[in-house]
């Protein structure tokens, strides 16, 4: 296993060991890949998510059997729904022990094949087959985890090369008929274009000639920002759940048809996609419940490539807000926005910050924005930075974090401080789960179970080994990134921002 996956240019492994999945880890380390110790298993799968949507090479995950595959669950989940190419192997009870031992015994097969594009056990069959077949598997469209498992038995055997089976061929089709769609998009006077997470990096030429030759607004998602830069004067807006969506819904339904490329609806926390006139371009199939878009389905860069519409011009104003005084999240975002560099990746916790950082925030470049937006799980941020730096490891990276999240993975400044990653950690203090606290006051119920007084972050950090600082103002919080930025070190700005600005905004 640890040589297949050495073979496709695995670097890392994250995860937590245990007795069961150690002669795995120690078969990696021979082969060449590196294991990191994360402080939890969500946590290691959120890493490996990250890493296979830069590189497009599944990024792999391991764990032991029992609470180590539980713990997976949330990271494995994510990458479900967010489309991304992983591998999580954890181990297994020991095959002759399985009816007997039930101890840590949980049928993993059935925890794991919801979510995942297959689960699989290693048995004494073709092990580097079985590899290979998941790993093409969690590539192919759409991209997405597959699990296997390892009884514990089977990890200390020795692999002896078997007579290679003819690899399995995933399902193709023709080549699609676009004209269909070139036909309703001719028709159409008022066409908007919504890029959305299908879109992968290396289509973004495509697409911005695309955009270029239609001369109509466009829409990115969350998971789709800088595949077109949004400093083009046709840029309208970030769809799909962020601050100010109703704006955004209104421009979306002032258009008489949507070019939905790789815009997947799972992103969406609203229907308002299956009430609109939508065509797909996609490397896979959206058609679920009642959205039924006219679909063209393969590789996207082509496709959009081969659309050579008249210009359809027409002008949709991009939303705008304009910060409160004090303590304001969205000035805050302005403000580290203004000093970031273009191509400097940022990564985005789960949060009403969220949907902030997703509207305004601006992207410029494919590849350096990353949201868990499909699960929408909290933790998710300092992880992603974690990945984003190992594979940019040049590259400015900063995570953009609420107080709750940074409580659930603080301990990630340990690999953070062992790396030595010039991490820049953003921490949005606002002494409250002020999205649920929003959405409790507007329900008209108390605000409850939402607040609590936390702790000082900048202080954690220094105990950590990070240097740190807590900010009065957001002129402070802008002077710390920049010196951060330019030292290159790890950095924790724990800023105490006022949540009665999201009041406004989500």
């Amino acid at each position: 296993m640890a040589g297949s996956l050495a073979a496709r240019g695995v670097q890392y492994i994250f995860g937590l060991p245990g007795g069961e999945i150690v002669a795995f880890i120690d078969a990696c380390r021979r082969a060449g890949i590196r294991f990191l110790l994360t402080g939890h298993e969500a946590s290691a799968a959120w890493m490996a998510q990250v890493v296979g949507q830069i590189t497009g090479v599944p990024g792999v995950c391991a764990a032991t059997l029992g609470p180590g595959a539980t713990n997976l669950v949330t990271g494995v989940a994510n990458a479900w729904l967010d489309r991304a190419p992983m591998l999580t192997v954890t181990a297994q009870i020991p095959g002759a022990a399985m009816e007997t031992m039930t101890h840590q015994r949980v049928p993993l097969d059935r925890l794991f094949a919801p979510i995942t594009k297959g689960s699989f056990a290693v048995g004494f069959g073709d092990t580097v087959a079985l590899v290979e077949h998941s790993m093409d598997r969690a590539a192919a469209p759409r991209p997405g985890p597959v699990h296997i498992s390892l009884p514990s038995d089977l990890a200390v055997h020795e692999y002896h090369e078997r007579p290679r089976q003819e690899a399995i061929d995933l399902p193709t089709g023709g080549p699609p008929d676009l004209h269909p769609i070139s036909t309703r998009l001719e028709a159409a006077a008022r066409p908007i274009v919504i890029i959305g997470l299908g879109a992968m990096p290396a289509a973004a030429p495509a697409i911005r000639a695309f955009i270029d030759r239609l001369q109509a607004p466009f829409l990115v998602t969350p998971k789709a920002k800088g595949i077109a830069s949004e400093d083009h004067p046709l840029f309208a807006g970030v769809a799909s759940g962020m601050a100010i969506d109703r704006d955004i819904v209104e421009t979306i339904k002032s258009a008489d048809l949507v070019i939905g490329i790789g815009f997947d609806p799972v992103e969406c926390d609203k229907t308002w996609f299956a009430d609109v006139d939508v065509v797909s371009i996609d490397s896979a199939s959206m058609v679920e419940g009642r959205y039924r878009p006219l679909e063209a389905i393969g590789d996207l860069g082509e496709l959009v490539a081969c659309l050579n519409p008249a210009p359809k011009p027409w002008h949709a104003e991009l939303p705008k807000r304009e910060a409160q005084a004090g303590l304001s999240p969205l000035r805050l975002i302005e403000e580290l926005r203004s000093i970031f560099p273009r191509d400097g990746i940022a990564a985005c916790d789960v949060g009403s910050h969220k949907l902030v950082m997703g509207q305004f925030w601006r992207s410029y470049e494919p590849g350096t924005f990353f949201m868990s937006n499909g699960l929408s799980g909290m933790g998710f941020g300092l992880p992603a930075a974690i990945a984003a730096q190992l594979c940019h490891p040049q590259k400015h990276v900063m995570a953009v974090v609420g107080d709750g999240g940074m409580l659930m993975m603080i301990h990630d400044l340990v690999l953070i401080r062992e790396l030595g990653l010039p991490i820049l950690i953003v921490v949005l203090s606002d002494r409250s789960l002020s999205l649920i606290r929003v959405s409790e006051e507007r329900r008209g119920f108390p605000a409850y179970g939402v607040d609590f007084t936390p702790p000082d972050f900048a202080a954690i950090a220094q105990a950590f080994g990070i240097a740190g600082r807590r900010v009065a103002s957001i002129a402070e919080a802008k002077s710390c990134a920049e010196r951060a930025l330019t030292e290159r070190a790890p950095f924790v700005i724990d800023v105490p921002i006022d949540y009665r600005e999201y009041y406004d905004l989500v």
